[in-house]
């Protein structure tokens, strides 16, 4: 099933893959620069797991791992394999961000020996505590936090 003009298999595009018309080939070709992105991309989606726990860091770093694994589709209707992992990966590593910074304010705002360093540091930083900043805010947009410590 050669072509005789040139010596490459007709189905096959510059990168070894066969083109969409018949997708036959399982694994990708590591020349072709779809898998770049998603071998990139499952590398960003482990390390947003690994840094979750970096302030926002790992949250970053999912949301590119995302951006990467969408963007290895190219113009095909089909994702390739590192790219569905690199959304999984990327998935864990934003829902284990999240959740840890919601534990850490939560954490923050209701351990009074934690909540009063955190207005002891604002009184510094700011010349005001942090009690008093949120009290303004409630303030200004008239709505009520709820009770701090």
């Amino acid at each position: 099933m050669e072509d005789n003009r040139n010596g490459k298999n007709p189905w096959q595009n510059e990168y070894g893959n066969q083109n969409q018309e018949n997708p036959g080939q399982q694994t990708p070709n590591q020349l072709d620069p779809r898998y770049n992105l998603a071998a990139i991309a499952v590398g960003l989606g482990v390390s947003s797991i690994v840094l979750c726990m970096s302030g926002g860091l790992g949250l970053i770093l999912a949301g590119v791992a995302i951006m990467l694994a969408f963007l290895s589709r190219g113009r095909s209707r089909k994702m390739l394999v590192q790219g569905k992992r690199a959304i999984g990966f990327a998935v864990i590593g934003l829902v284990a961000g999240y959740s840890v910074m919601i534990s850490s304010v939560h954490t923050v705002m209701t351990d009074p020996q934690l909540h009063q360093q955190l207005n002891d540091m604002s009184q510094q930083m700011n010349g005001v505590s942090f009690d008093d900043m949120l009290q303004q805010i409630e303030n200004e947009l008239g709505i009520h936090f709820g009770d701090t410590v």
